[in-house]
């Protein structure tokens, strides 16, 4: 049921789900008698208590768990991914005219130039905006449309900063 549209759920399905969810809000009931009527039900309701979520990835033509044996940077893009579609989900609901900003500190270390592009590419197609920290990593990529970057500078022994300002227009920076 999770993969199709409550729309299209049977009748069956809907009891089926209900079944569970009343399961769900007795058991917290029976757990805790005092707790208000509002703190029942958001224990209850809380699918993170009984609804575990799995990554994995596929490798020579086999699906594998993201925790088994694998590189660091396919471990990145397996962690990377999930987080990309995760926020592209929440800001669904939020005004289209709204930042849909996600906050990246070294997001693909270890993970090779080739990939890197590729997670470029996903931060446009999940049509997010991003503000990123990191050493060595520019953006740019042919699968970024442009970018703003700012490079800061310090010096040893000087109390201050400089802003090195670039753009990227998809092709050149």
């Amino acid at each position: 049921l999770l993969n199709t549209s409550a729309d299209a759920w049977s009748a069956q399905d809907r009891q089926q789900v209900g079944e569970f969810l009343r399961a769900r809000i007795d058991a917290e009931r029976q757990r805790d008698e005092r707790g208000t009527l509002f703190e029942t039900l958001a224990r209850a309701l809380d699918y993170r208590r009984w609804h575990a979520f799995g990554v994995e990835r596929n490798q020579d033509r086999q699906w594998k768990p993201l925790s088994g044996p694998a590189s660091s940077g396919e471990r990145a893009l397996g962690l990377t991914v999930p987080l990309f579609a995760a926020a592209s989900s929440h800001y669904e609901s939020s005004d289209p005219r709204a930042p849909r900003l996600v906050l990246l500190d070294e997001a693909f270390a270890g993970i090779d130039d080739e990939a890197r592009a590729s997670c470029m590419g996903l931060i446009r197609e999940f049509d997010l905006d991003f503000v990123m920290t990191s050493e060595r990593e520019w953006g740019c990529y042919a699968e970024l449309p442009g970018l703003s970057i700012c490079q800061l500078v310090r010096r040893e022994g000087m109390d201050a900063v400089f802003v090195s300002r670039w753009t990227w227009d998809g092709r050149e920076k």
